[in-house]
């Protein structure tokens, strides 16, 4: 296959986009430093996305496409909740971004709806380019005992960090993982436990490299832009790289894993079917009915223009000069 042809042309998009944003910020083009981060992203899930394609013959935008745009809404929501999460710890706050309401919020939504996108054809790509690690290993007893002792642990790494939020805010990183991960098992959805069970880390392990790849890449792009974030992270704070201290890099391996279960469970809503190649036509159960999954759709929306505000009067800290 070309990497020139009707499902590859996306690659010389992804190219430019990203071409685009890097040198107009170097070049100190306003508007495209406002809006880099954007553009930087859909860029490189573009590239992403068509070198896949390349090697496969089965991409997210080109084959999955259905899969793809519900999972850049899901995305936002889940991005807003950590944004709501952020309301309590405080620990990042946003800069330079656009005075204009609606260039403020649809630059949001843009930019929160890459969040698993980027997350997946991450590790989807380092899966094609041979990455196995953990793909036999000891194999763990098919059980449900676990169930009770994942979910106590994941309300302790919530309960404790928005009660104390200065002392133990890294805990909710990986939260989800804890109290969803017995949802899926038991309702047969994707479930990094079951792979477990059959003596396969390797979807475990390909996540966590995934999230420090998109975490410095998360980074870096960020202190390029104008509308960008910094930190404020108690006893951690220094040293950094970019703007993000070193132990803040930590959490990104995890935060993929959080969103790959994350991802599952709310997969439910359509019968289990995932977003990989060798589940996104197959269903573990009965979907939920069509108008449930619409109003939680326009809920998503409306909760993320509520978030949008609340980031407005919370955790703006500087406006576009």
């Amino acid at each position: 296959m070309a990497f020139f042809s009707r499902k590859t042309w996306h690659l010389w998009l992804g190219a430019g986009l990203f071409a685009l944003a890097v040198g107009g910020s170097l070049a100190e083009v306003g508007w495209i430093r406002v809006w880099f981060y954007q553009f930087a992203w859909w860029g490189y899930i573009c590239v992403a996305d068509a070198c896949i394609q390349r090697v496969q013959g089965n991409s997210l935008l080109m084959d999955r496409r259905r899969v793809f745009w519900t999972m850049c809404l899901v995305s936002a929501a889940f991005w807003f909740g950590w944004e709501m999460v952020n309301l309590r710890l405080q620990n990042w706050f946003y800069l330079g971004v656009p005075r204009q309401l609606w260039q403020r919020w649809l630059g949001s939504f843009i930019a929160f709806a890459t969040v698993l996108p980027g997350i997946f054809t991450t590790y989807e790509l380092l899966g094609l380019v041979g990455l196995s690690w953990g793909r036999k290993t000891i194999t763990i007893p098919t059980t449900r005992a676990w169930y009770p002792w994942f979910v106590g642990v994941g309300l302790i790494m919530i309960i404790l960090p928005i009660t104390y939020p200065r002392l133990f805010f890294p805990l909710v990183w990986g939260s989800l993982v804890f109290l969803l991960e017995p949802l899926n098992h038991y309702m047969g959805a994707k479930s990094l436990m079951r792979s477990w069970e059959r003596g396969d880390l390797s979807p475990f392990v390909g996540l966590l490299v995934a999230g420090l790849v998109c975490g410095v890449f998360w980074e870096s792009w960020n202190w390029l832009a104008e509308a960008r974030w910094t930190y404020n992270i108690p006893y951690l704070n220094q040293p950094k790289i970019f703007a993000m201290p070193v132990a803040g890099y930590l959490g990104f391996p995890p935060f993929a894993v959080e969103c790959y279960v994350f991802y599952a469970s709310v997969s439910l809503l359509w019968g289990g079917r995932g977003w990989e190649r060798d589940d996104y036509q197959l269903a573990a159960r009965p979907p939920a009915p069509a108008w449930l999954r619409w109003l939680l759709g326009l809920g998503a929306v409306a909760y993320g223009l509520w978030m949008c505000h609340m980031i407005d009067l919370y955790l703006i800290k500087g406006w576009l000069r």
